[in-house]
């Protein structure tokens, strides 16, 4: 499912076809969005975030397809909690 605001696409939740198994996945955060080309077609690419798992979801803007697969696994911390994070410069 997604929503469109202001011309902009916003993933909302995705279920896989091939793995029902998988159930529902709600969308808690977008982490990036980038565009690429695969020949005529225009893909506009989502890294989503559900509180475990970061997705890669594809969206083929030709034949309106979209493709799915997975980033990282839990125990990384939300995409959120990285502004938190404080970097020390080690000094000898």
């Amino acid at each position: 499912a997604v929503i469109i605001e202001g011309g902009k696409i916003k993933p909302v939740w995705f279920e896989s076809a091939d793995e029902t198994a998988l159930g529902r996945i709600n969308i808690k955060e977008i982490c990036s969005v980038w565009l690429h080309s695969q020949g005529a077609a225009r893909i506009i690419n989502f890294s989503v975030w559900d509180g475990s798992n970061t997705y890669r979801l594809s969206l083929n803007t030709k034949d309106f397809t979209w493709s799915m697969g997975i980033a990282e696994e839990t125990p990384f911390p939300s995409p959120s909690a990285a502004s938190t994070w404080r970097f020390r410069k080690n000094v000898d």
